[in-house]
C-alpha cells in the first residue's frame, strides 16, 4: 500500500462532500415539487453525510410521506473508477428485500387461486423430503425446516447455481426442524419457493415476477439476474470498506442467481417507490394477503438486505404514512437506518438520533492494547485487530472476509465500518464491547482476547 495512503484519504474525502453538494434530488415526475423544510433536509444530509465521508454509505435515498416524494438524493459513485456518479436511474442489487417483491408475487398467484398459504409443496415438488408437511406459508414465514443455503460449502455465492441445481441439492439435505415447530431464516427456502413458482407458473421465476408484479406496476427497472457476469446497463458496482479511512474496494464474486427468490433482483428506487405505493397504499394485494404474506402489521413493513457490495432498505409506517428507500452499493449493514431516517424526516427528532462520531488521528502506536487475536461472540470465531505498515488499526476477520481499516475516536473508543458499529475496550480484560450506533442490543457483541 502505497505511504500517500493518508493523503489519498483525505482527497477522496474532499470529493464526497463535494459529491453530496452536487447531489441529483431525482425527478420522479412533477410531484418532485412538493419538499421537505429545509431544517429537516439539511438534518438528513449531515446524517447520510457523515457516514459517505467514512465509506459506510454511497448510494440513494428516497423518502415519500402521504404520497408525495419530500425527498430524493443520491450520494457518491456509481462507479468510482470511471467517476460515474449516481442518479435517479441508478440500479442496485437489492439482495434480501428480493424476499418481498418474491412475496407480492406469491400473493398474486394466491389470489388466482393457484395456491394458498396453506398447501404442501408436494403438489409441485413430490419428491422433495417432508413434501407433504412443509407449506407455502411456512417458507414465507422461514418455520419450513428447510436449510439455510448460505451455511453450505457450495452456498456462499461463489459459484453460480441454477434454480435447479440449488433445489436438487437442498433436497439431499436434512430437514433443521419439523416444520411449524421453529423459525430459522432460510434463502434455501426461497430458492424452493421459485421453483414453485416456475411451475405453478408456467414459466422462469423472471417471466412470473414480470407477469405477476414488475409489469402490472410498470417496474421497468427491475428484473432477475441470472448470470452475475453478465453487463447490466445502469447498474452500480458493488464496494466494501476498504484498509485504510476513507477508502472504498471492490468485493468479492457473488453470484446472485445462486438466490433465487430471495436475493436475485436489482431495482431502482423509483420502481421499489412504486412497488411500495401499490402493495402497502393501493388494493394490488387485498387486506388479508398484506397481513398473511407480507407480513404487514400495525408497526409497517420493514424489508432490509444485504450481499457483497450491496445493502437495501425499504421501510413502510403506516402511523405516519411514511415510506423510506435507502439502496446503497457501499458493504455497511446498519439496523436501524431507514428508521431514523424516517424519524428526521417527520420531525420526531430534530437531529442526528445517533451518537456523534468524532474522529482521532487514525493512526495507532506499535504497542495500541487493541492489537491482538480474539473470539467474537457473534458467531463464536477468532478474528485478529493488527496494525497496518501504515500504521492504521485494522480487523482481519477471514470468516466473513471482512478485512477493513478501523476509525479511531476521541473518547478511545473505535468505528467498526462495516456494521455500523462502535467498540470500547475495558482496560483490566481487554474485552471489546461493540454495540450498533442505533443503540439496537440485537447486535451488540464481545471480543475476548485469545492467549498468544
Amino acid at each position: 500500500m502505497s505511504i500517500f495512503a493518508p493523503l489519498k484519504a483525505a482527497i477522496q474525502k474532499t470529493l464526497v462532500f463535494l459529491v453530496i453538494l452536487i447531489a441529483s434530488s431525482g425527478d420522479l415526475s412533477s410531484e418532485a415539487a412538493i419538499s421537505l423544510p429545509e431544517s429537516r433536509e439539511q438534518a438528513i444530509d449531515a446524517f447520510v453525510g457523515q457516514f459517505v465521508d467514512l465509506a459506510m454509505f454511497d448510494g440513494t435515498i428516497l423518502i415519500d410521506i402521504g404520497g408525495d416524494v419530500v425527498y430524493q438524493k443520491t450520494f457518491g459513485f456509481a462507479q468510482r473508477e470511471h467517476g460515474v456518479l449516481h442518479d435517479e436511474r441508478t440500479r442496485f442489487r437489492i439482495a434480501s428485500v428480493s424476499k418481498a417483491l418474491t412475496d407480492a408475487s406469491i400473493a398474486v398467484v394466491i389470489g388466482q387461486g393457484k395456491f394458498s398459504l396453506d398447501t404442501p409443496i408436494g403438489r409441485f415438488l413430490p419428491d422433495f423430503p417432508a413434501a407433504d408437511k412443509i407449506t407455502i406459508g411456512h417458507i414465507l414465514q422461514h418455520t419450513s425446516g428447510i436449510p439455510h443455503t448460505n451455511r453450505q460449502p457450495w452456498g456462499d455465492g461463489s459459484i453460480s447455481l441454477t434454480t435447479d441445481e440449488i433445489v436438487d441439492r437442498i433436497a439431499k439435505l436434512p430437514l433443521e426442524f419439523e416444520p411449524g415447530t421453529d423459525s430459522s431464516y432460510s434463502n434455501g427456502g426461497y430458492a424452493v419457493i421459485a421453483k414453485i413458482m416456475e411451475i405453478a407458473g408456467e414459466g422462469t421465476y423472471a417471466q412470473v415476477m414480470h407477469d405477476t408484479v414488475f409489469d402490472a406496476l410498470s417496474m421497468k427497472d427491475t428484473d432477475h439476474i441470472d448470470d452475475s457476469r453478465a453487463v447490466i446497463p445502469k447498474i452500480a458496482t458493488g464496494y466494501e470498506p476498504g484498509l485504510y479511512p476513507g477508502e472504498r474496494r471492490h468485493t468479492r464474486f457473488y453470484a446472485v442467481e445462486a438466490r433465487p427468490g430471495g436475493g436475485s433482483l436489482y431495482s431502482t428506487a423509483g420502481d421499489l417507490l412504486k412497488f411500495t405505493r401499490a402493495v402497502f397504499r393501493d388494493d394490488f394485494i387485498p387486506d388479508q394477503l398484506r397481513r398473511d404474506v407480507m407480513g404487514l402489521d400495525d408497526s409497517g413493513y420493514l424489508s432490509q438486505g444485504r450481499s457483497p457490495g450491496f445493502v437495501a432498505n425499504l421501510l413502510y409506517e403506516p402511523e405516519r404514512d411514511i415510506i423510506v428507500i435507502s439502496l446503497a452499493n457501499s458493504y455497511s449493514v446498519s439496523s436501524g437506518w431507514a428508521a431514523a431516517i424516517a424519524d428526521l424526516a417527520s420531525g420526531r427528532v430534530d437531529e442526528n438520533p445517533w451518537p456523534n462520531l468524532e474522529q482521532a488521528s487514525p493512526m495507532v502506536s506499535p504497542d495500541d492494547p487493541r492489537i491482538g487475536r480474539y473470539r467474537s461472540s457473534f458467531g463464536d470465531f477468532e478474528l485478529v485487530l493488527e496494525r497496518s505498515p501504515e500504521g492504521f488499526l485494522l480487523t482481519v476477520d477471514d470468516v466473513n472476509n471482512a478485512h477493513a481499516a478501523l476509525i479511531p475516536l476521541t473518547d478511545g473508543s473505535y468505528l467498526q465500518p462495516q456494521y455500523y458499529q462502535r467498540c470500547s475496550q475495558d482496560s483490566a480484560t481487554r474485552i471489546i464491547t461493540c454495540r450498533m450506533l442505533s443503540g439496537d442490543e440485537r447486535y451488540t457483541s464481545t471480543l475476548t482476547p485469545v492467549a498468544d
